[in-house]
């Protein structure tokens, strides 16, 4: 018992470096085989909601499988923050899908629920992620408060992870207002924590938001500086670039499938169709992923492709399936450009009408929300839709509109701002590499010395454990082979004596088959010698019955020499039946059964011839009318000679003659 303890110990020691090093990605197949065995409720709920959470980003229909196996033992016995740890990552599953109603739903029961449960930590969790579900569907305001609420709470408790991922959701709102300045500001600050935590997963958002920055960049330049424009599509490819392996290291699907949208978007701007070709080939993963914004992505790409090839019957049937679906991607930046070349397409077909309303919904959409590179879009376009249907006033307001809009925008990515903002992340990214190469040498350092001391000391003890184990096998073994000897003598005594038993069985088993054959070969002899008695007597019987009988028959015969003759045959049968038959059988009885009569005669010397006959025939069990042919006496005659006999051997009035004759 104490080498297993000691065992277990050493093992145990000897793989915490690599336990410690394990991911929850190396433990999802052993979640998976526990949760097929029998479990608690509570334990089962936890895994189903990690299960959950690990396919949140990888495949959002199996994450709404696991946890729709985890609301099923959602109950009032189950405690309140396992059941708001679910609703929180089931409401994240249903925005991977695309279903804001569901999302929005639980969201909103998860902060209720971690609210009563005392989970401050999910509660604003909760909203954050609720608000960056508004920023989705185009509620920027509300989704900035609910965003600004979750960071002073993070701020306050010094929850990094949470920091980092609240700034980054906040970044992402003033991009999709192309308040390109402000997202960048907090795109930077988030990415400064990327030292600290060292998590790849938020490497590749940050690449990706740098590389949609860049993008929105060098789309808005590409008329008024194309050289900026190129420079920027380039930087926003190579951030991609940089993303797309990080995102497919950690298997972030969602988070790979949008910057490899993006990435084809880019390439589509800066006017190389052959790469886009390329690209969308191995996109297939992608555009099959189920995620609606993915998919509605990849076919405003598409569209814009067969637009620049001269193929608007295609492009408008791709943009005529993405506006069916506007109320599962939600009032996106991406979807109203995309309504406003659905646009531009539907008024060259002619139909005008349909034209004019998608392009003033897509218009009102950005006043509302303050996106100034939509709303300059659609003045243009509507301006000169009016100043062709000859309105000219109504086109002058537009255009007046679209000047605004214009100012503000360059205003907000002036280039000596922007440029500024460019310089100030090259430094600081700089600085933060520096520092982070620092720190790895320290760290690294550190831990370099930490294991060598951990090694000499773990060989130190595996040397001693080494050397107790074999002493104590060593003993063990000893005392094994002085039990298996011990075992071994003791196995082959009892062999012996199993030997010896069976024998003696054998032996008795023949004794008892040789004694009862001879038992029946008495049997038999004593059957023949009563056959033969009784032939001998009834033969002597006949011959006096025919002597008798044929005495008559002598004064027949005249001639002398035939009664001579006569009487001579009547004298030989004479002779013969006078022979005793008692004779031969006193012969034969002896050679049987002589220690009977010479044990009866020295019992008692006093009985006679006859006497000895009756006690011979009462032991082969004759009867007396039997002994009565024999001895050629009356039956009355023989119960007297028994009378006698008894009296001879004083024998008990109550003991049987016969059974005392047989016990001799």
């Amino acid at each position: 018992m104490r080498t297993r303890v000691l065992t277990l110990f050493f093992l145990i020691l000897l793989t915490t470096p690599v336990v410690c090093q394990m991911t929850f990605k190396d433990s999802v197949p052993v979640i998976k085989n526990l949760l097929k065995g029998q479990l608690p409720p509570e334990t089962r709920l936890k895994f189903l909601t990690k299960l959950c959470a690990h396919y949140w980003t990888i495949n959002p229909d199996t994450s709404l499988w696991y946890g729709e196996q985890g609301k099923a033992l959602c109950n009032d016995k189950m405690p309140l923050h396992r059941i708001g740890r679910l609703q929180f990552i089931f409401g994240m599953a249903w925005e991977n899908k695309g279903n804001f109603d569901s999302a929005l739903h639980y969201l909103s029961l998860a902060e209720k629920t971690c609210l009563k449960a005392g989970d401050t930590l999910y509660q604003y969790r909760t909203l954050e992620q609720t608000g960056s579900l508004y920023r989705i569907m185009g509620k920027y305001d509300t989704a900035v408060v609910l965003m600004n609420r979750s960071l002073d709470y993070f701020k306050r408790k010094q929850k990094t992870h949470q920091i980092m991922t609240t700034l980054f959701n906040i970044g992402s709102v003033y991009m999709d207002q192309n308040r390109y300045s402000k997202a960048l500001s907090y795109y930077l600050e988030s990415a400064s924590y990327d030292s600290v935590l060292r998590d790849s997963g938020s490497i590749a958002m940050h690449l990706t938001g740098f590389g949609n920055i860049y993008l929105s960049l060098g789309t808005l330049f590409k008329t008024a500086d194309p050289e900026k424009s190129k420079k920027y599509l380039a930087l926003s490819k190579s951030y991609y670039n940089q993303s797309l392996p990080v995102s497919l290291a950690v298997n972030m699907k969602t988070g790979y499938c949008f910057t490899l949208m993006s990435l084809l978007g880019a390439i589509i701007e800066a006017g190389d169709m052959r790469e886009a070709d390329s690209l969308l080939n191995v996109c297939q993963d992608c555009i099959a992923f189920p995620d609606p914004r993915v998919q509605s992505g990849f076919s405003i790409n598409r569209a814009l492709m067969f637009h620049i090839r001269g193929n608007d019957r295609e492009a408008m049937s791709l943009l005529a399936q993405v506006s069916r679906k506007k109320g599962e991607i939600g009032m996106l930046p991406e979807f109203n450009r995309a309504m406003l070349l659905y646009a531009t397409l539907l008024w060259k077909a002619g139909r005008t009408d349909s034209a004019v309303s998608i392009a003033g919904r897509s218009l009102s959409w950005a006043k509302a929300n303050s996106v100034m590179p939509v709303a300059l879009e659609a003045c243009q376009i509507l301006a000169e839709w009016e100043r062709k249907n000859n309105n000219n006033g109504k086109a002058f307001d537009y255009l007046a509109t679209a000047h605004e809009y214009q100012d503000s925008l360059y205003r907000e990515i002036s280039r000596e701002t922007f440029d500024q903002m460019e310089f100030s992340y090259n430094n600081r990214v700089l600085k933060t590499e520096i520092e982070k190469l620092i720190i790895e040498k320290k760290y690294n350092k550190s831990i370099n010395l930490f294991i060598y001391i951990v090694s000499v000391f773990l060989l130190v003890l595996l040397i001693i454990f080494v050397v107790f184990l074999r002493r104590r096998q060593k003993t063990i073994n000893e005392r094994r082979l002085i039990a298996e000897d011990k075992a071994f003598m003791a196995e082959q005594e009892n062999y012996h004596r199993e030997i010896k038993i069976r024998n003696i069985s054998l032996e008795n088993q023949l004794k008892q088959e040789e004694m009862e054959k001879l038992r029946l070969e008495m049997q038999m002899k004593e059957q023949a010698l009563v056959y033969q008695a009784m032939l001998n007597a009834d033969l002597n019987q006949k011959n006096s019955s025919f002597t008798e009988k044929l005495n008559h028959f002598s004064q027949r015969l005249t001639k002398k020499k035939d009664q001579d003759e006569f009487y001579q045959a009547l004298s030989t049968i004479r002779s013969e039946n006078q022979t005793d038959p008692m004779q031969q059988f006193d012969l034969l009885f002896k050679q049987m059964h002589g220690d009977f009569l010479k044990t009866l005669v020295d019992l008692c010397p006093d009985l006679s011839k006859t006497d000895l006959q009756i006690c011979a025939l009462l032991r082969l069990n004759f009867s007396s009318k039997d002994m009565a042919r024999l001895v050629n006496i009356t039956p009355a005659s023989i119960d007297g000679t028994r009378h006698r006999i008894r009296k001879k051997l004083n024998l008990d009035p109550n003991t049987s003659l016969t059974t005392f004759l047989l016990s001799l």
